[in-house]
């Protein structure tokens, strides 16, 4: 009896967590990280500010969220949530929405597209267009969310702990990565470690667009440059 009710106090404390989490998320890809406050949060997610602190901080709240969507980007559920924008700001986004648009189907159309084209690099193999278009979810996503993407990177630096973008998430990237190289012809121990120095470029590439005037085109080609690398200098088997 004593251990269900701790498994009940627990999926409990769990569900709650989640909601905090939840009601934090939407918060923030409205209102942006300064302007998202822990009592803003516990008001949405129905708790005391003493509970959401609980789950921990801003930082940690904000990192929290930031492994919830990765997750959810690279099991394919995520769903963009409707924005509210203002008027002053629906010309600028339709503008830069219809440019990141043209780059990245400019970068998906691959061997498709005439050398003549101008833009990004192509990949030049189905397996290049592949790599990257595990990446390019992430990328736009970052891209769509600049400024709460770089106060992500911030307080990466900062949250005690490791979040589960160097873990699970992690582990379960790297695990595609490799299986696609595999399937080249580049044997097992290679495609391992090609699978984590693309992903170690890739978060590298996320913390420079952090801290630099990095466009979504500039991280695309650095991260294409990087596929192109490991796909075409490993032995096979």
């Amino acid at each position: 009896m004593a251990s269900e009710h701790v498994q009940l106090r627990s999926g409990k404390r769990r569900q709650t967590e989640d909601r905090i989490v939840s009601a934090a998320a939407e918060l923030l890809l409205e209102h942006g990280f300064k302007a998202t406050t822990i009592r803003a949060i516990a008001k949405a997610a129905e708790v005391s500010v003493g509970r959401v602190m609980a789950v921990g901080d801003k930082d940690a709240i904000l990192v929290r969220c930031f492994d919830r969507w990765i997750g959810q980007l690279q099991d394919g559920t995520y769903t963009s949530p409707p924005r509210r924008a203002s008027l002053s700001e629906r010309g600028s986004l339709s503008e830069r929405g219809s440019s990141t648009t043209a780059g990245s189907v400019g970068v998906r159309a691959g061997a498709e597209a005439s050398p003549r084209d101008s833009g990004p690099s192509r990949p030049s193999s189905a397996v290049q267009r592949h790599l990257l278009e595990l990446f390019l979810p992430f990328l736009e996503f970052f891209a769509e969310h600049e400024d709460l993407s770089r106060d992500y990177a911030a307080a990466m630096m900062r949250v005690k702990g490791e979040p589960e973008v160097f873990n699970t998430l992690a582990a379960d990237l790297q695990s595609r990565l490799s299986g696609s190289l595999v399937s080249i012809g580049i044997n097992e121990d290679h495609a391992r470690a090609s699978a984590a120095a693309l992903y170690d470029s890739y978060l590298g590439i996320l913390f420079r667009w952090a801290a630099t005037t990095m466009s979504l085109d500039d991280a695309v080609e650095a991260m294409l440059a990087s596929i192109v690398f490991h796909t075409r200098v490993r032995g096979s088997r």
